[in-house]
């Protein structure tokens, strides 16, 4: 996160990064909870998924009990109740509320669960036992203070500030989404951004929109996606969510700017992790191989056609060559244009330009072409 610069952003940014280092959801459930018995303790950290495991339901937890759903309610119920009235209820969560409150605030006043939980979660480490407790003391003890945007086809899972704007938060997504379209390929954040304060509507309300606020409200769109690369897009996109191999190579290939071997590329895909399906190299081989997009420059070896590089042989590289400098050249100047279109040894060259069939040796020692 870039630090601010004025002297009172300093002050505010000092005092939050504070707050963080001194954050801690797992000691403050731990404290709060020796107000309960021994029961209530148990249905609320397995209704929670405060032990470490996911989350069970009031039916299960119930069978273990031997007793009905809804007296596991009642327990569940009472327990959260019992906290709320605690003496060291307001010590306890006044510093996360505090906390919660200036990281929401900074960002606009929402933010994605995952952002939130990972802007809160630096100090004391991003796991799951870690988010499931702050997820309890925001839910659950802090709800009055915080809103829920629950996760829907249009917008993920968030959380916002009462008095959060939530009209200017919609507007900009709207915009951001039509410059994002509207250049119809993936741009860094940085650029969207930039593109997003040449708007009337951004300077009109640039006081409810530092930096921060519009990088979280792109997270919260669902039509918005970023790829492994830090790049947004339109989540429909292929070099945003890739779906198919082709996507995935295709973006490999993007992202190096140079030729790569397949087994590479199949070992890069797997390193990224698009998805859980594994890459292997033969699949890989077979889709560059029958996409026309990717050129073979070596023996194995795929580049991107939108780079310039030539379909074909090398002595179909060759006879391009020449045809478009439309003059003869000497062998040096043949073997320094080609290899910049295939990484093959010279030697290979020299014999392509054996065959007169396609190319004639001047008595200058210049080439050009047989017919």
């Amino acid at each position: 996160m870039d630090q601010p610069n004025s002297i009172l952003d300093k002050i505010l940014y000092s005092k939050k990064t504070s707050e963080i280092e001194h954050f801690n959801p797992s000691e403050v459930v731990t404290e709060l909870f020796k107000n309960l018995t021994s029961r209530e303790e148990d249905v609320l950290r397995k209704r929670y998924g405060l032990l470490g495991k996911e989350r069970e339901t009031l039916e299960n937890i119930g069978i273990s009990y031997h007793v009905t759903r809804e007296r596991i309610r009642q327990v569940e119920k009472s327990g959260i109740g019992k906290l709320l009235k605690a003496k060291n209820y307001n010590s306890l969560t006044g510093p996360i509320e505090r906390t919660v409150f200036s990281v929401l605030e900074q960002h606009g006043g929402v933010m994605t669960e995952d952002l939130l939980l990972k802007e809160l979660l630096q100090a004391v480490g991003d796991n799951f036992t870690n988010r499931q407790n702050i997820i309890f003391i925001i839910s659950e003890l802090l709800g009055h203070k915080f809103k829920l945007l629950v996760d829907s086809i249009v917008q993920r899972r968030a959380w916002y500030l009462i008095h959060a704007p939530l009209q200017i938060i919609n507007k900009s997504n709207e915009i951001l989404f039509q410059i994002i379209e509207k250049n119809s390929r993936p741009l860094t954040i940085s650029d969207i951004i930039i593109n997003f304060k040449k708007t009337d509507f951004y300077r009109q309300n640039k006081d409810l929109l530092p930096d921060d606020a519009i990088i979280s409200y792109i997270t919260i769109d669902k039509k918005i996606s970023k790829n492994p690369f830090d790049e947004y897009g339109l989540t429909s996109w292929g070099s945003i969510v890739p779906k198919r191999m082709n996507d995935k190579i295709y973006l490999v290939l993007k992202k190096s700017g140079k030729p790569m071997h397949f087994t590479e590329i199949a070992n890069k895909i797997n390193e990224i992790k698009f998805d859980s399906r594994m890459a292997y190299p033969p699949t890989v081989h077979n889709e560059l191989i029958l996409n026309k997009q990717y050129v073979l420059v070596g023996r194995g070896i795929y580049a991107l056609k939108e780079w310039g590089y030539q379909p074909g042989v090398v002595s179909t590289v060759l006879e391009n060559i020449l045809r478009n400098d439309q003059k003869a050249l000497n062998r040096e100047e043949l073997v320094e244009k080609l290899l910049k279109q295939r990484m093959v040894k010279k030697n290979t060259i020299h014999l392509a330009l054996a065959n007169r069939s396609k190319f004639k040796k001047n008595s200058d020692n210049t080439y050009s072409l047989a017919s």
